[in-house]
């Protein structure tokens, strides 16, 4: 579609068009402003802190239990010890899950406190009964040892991982036991304006 103008009358008179003066130039400029997308959902948070590592463990876990989409927009991960610790560097995959239950509940709060409450149905656990679908969304290493490198991750998608209403999210440690404590946060939005 190409760009299109309409003709004003004269100043003071019929049809306005928002402008900004700039009075270094004389001239009134057309600006254009917009916010991402982000901006306008709300976005919430959820952490869990200190989970014993464990085989197989879904360390934290989202159910999307409403009728909105969940959109994932970062995910900070880390390892941390109590004591002197002799590990290995330990692998993490998050994935989409069909089901998620039990558990221990975590508290899901919000980045701005004048956002809309959480919708009712989204819940969020650590510990929760998980059944994964697909391949694996992410997948990194941490490294628990207390000299170790490695012992936290950032991750930020090319594009928010889209969780569907009757879906969830898990990270889960993999087979292995492993040593150390395992942290982490999940930002995500509830998509109440899809880009």
């Amino acid at each position: 579609m190409p760009e299109s103008y309409i003709q004003l009358p004269p100043d003071s008179t019929g049809k306005k068009v928002r402008t900004f003066y700039d009075n270094v130039k004389d001239v009134h400029e057309e600006f254009q402003l917009s916010k991402p997308v982000e901006y306008l959902n709300p976005i919430y948070v959820v952490a869990v802190s200190a989970s014993a590592v464990a085989a197989s463990k879904h360390h934290i876990s989202i159910w999307n239990g409403s009728t909105y989409r969940i959109r994932i927009l970062a995910i900070i991960a880390a390892m941390h010890t109590t004591g002197t610790v002799t590990g290995f560097a330990m692998q993490y995959l998050a994935y989409r899950a069909s089901a998620v239950s039990g558990g221990t509940a975590l508290t899901i709060g919000m980045l701005d406190p004048d956002d809309p409450a959480l919708p009712s149905g989204i819940t969020a656990a650590t510990g929760a009964t998980v059944t994964v679908t697909g391949t694996p969304l992410v997948i990194f290493t941490l490294n628990p040892e207390e000299t170790g490198g490695d012992v936290w991750r950032y991750f930020v998608p090319p594009k928010p991982i889209i969780i569907k209403p009757s879906t969830g999210f898990t990270i889960q440690q993999y087979g292995t036991a492993g040593a150390g404590l395992f942290n982490a946060v999940i930002y995500f939005s509830v998509e109440n304006i899809k880009p």
